[in-house]
């Protein structure tokens, strides 16, 4: 039907309920993100590359599992229309196209894929970078320091790339809120258990997360005391671990039989205490807002030994 021809109070009625119906009309979310007569403005990478974006992107690609997660997270999945195959999270990331792996993303996918904008973690190379840039395509690189601070800019970044700044705040202020929440908790705590990640362990070796690593200041602020802290990055011996017997091991996820299995590690306390917990390894790797959960994982892990006699 065309309206043009309907008088004026027709028009602005119709206009008023559809607003207010499902279905009718785009969301106030959907046109608040539309990208016509923006200010133009400027965007620097994490490597320091500046550019200048005349309006907000519409096809986006994601190189990195975290950064599909924090767009997904800003309620901008609809703007994702390629990822790669290491993006699992949230579930129907496995309705959009994967242009492959990391370390070698297939280019003529994503050339074919026509994307306006590019956004990168820090586990694709420059090289990568360089040759995408070099068909035309905006690219970004956003990555943080590996903390909490770290892991809000990469949302903030996300956020002023895709409109998205509200959304951005409502989240950080989530992840604060969660955040103090744990520390009150932990405050209550009467001790801080000892712990131990075991990154990997058996014949190739044990790797845990050193003092200077996100992981353990994880641990830290769940309210553990991690036996590694004196160690820089992430190799560790078999000996300090039985010689410092943490009260609690934590696993990735559906490691902890083959660790029960093998010598030494079977007979640690925390293995005979049944205090050997698994967590899901991606929430606590990935550099985006489900950190916060694994956060309040790890602390309930740590007041569980407050159970101990």
């Amino acid at each position: 039907m065309d309206r043009k021809r309907k008088p004026l109070i027709l028009l602005m009625l119709s206009l008023c309920l559809n607003l207010f119906s499902t279905g009718q009309m785009d969301s106030p979310s959907e046109i608040s993100r539309l990208p016509n007569e923006i200010e133009p403005f400027s965007f620097t990478d994490s490597r320091g590359v500046s550019r200048v974006f005349q309006e907000y992107p519409r096809k986006v690609v994601s190189l990195g599992p975290n950064m599909t997660e924090t767009i997904f997270a800003l309620d901008r999945g609809d703007l994702l229309i390629g990822r790669t195959d290491f993006c699992d999270f949230p579930e129907e990331v496995s309705l959009i196209p994967s242009v492959g792996n990391l370390i070698e993303p297939n280019m003529e996918t994503i050339v074919n894929l026509d994307p306006d904008l590019i956004i990168a973690s820090t586990h694709v190379s420059l090289e990568v970078l360089e040759k995408l840039e070099s068909f035309g395509i905006p690219t970004v690189m956003i990555y943080g320091e590996e903390n909490f601070d770290g892991m809000k800019s990469v949302i903030s970044g996300c956020a002023t790339l895709l409109n998205a700044e509200e959304e951005g705040t409502a989240l950080l202020q989530d992840i604060s809120t969660r955040l103090e929440a744990v520390g009150q908790r932990v405050s209550q705590m009467r001790y801080h258990p000892s712990c131990y990640y075991a990154l990997g362990f058996g014949d190739g070796g044990d790797w845990t997360a050193g003092g200077s690593t996100f992981i353990n200041e994880l641990l830290s602020l769940a309210g553990g005391k991690n036996i590694a802290a004196d160690q820089s990055g992430w190799s560790y011996s078999k000996e300090l671990l039985v010689s410092k017997q943490p009260e609690i091991i934590i696993l990735n996820r559906g490691l902890k039989k083959e660790f029960l299995s093998l010598p030494v590690y079977d007979g640690l306390k925390a293995s005979l205490n049944d205090r050997v917990f698994e967590i899901d390894e991606n929430i606590l790797v990935r550099q985006g807002p489900r950190q916060i959960t694994a956060l309040e994982e790890l602390t309930l892990i740590m007041e569980s030994a407050l159970d101990q006699p």
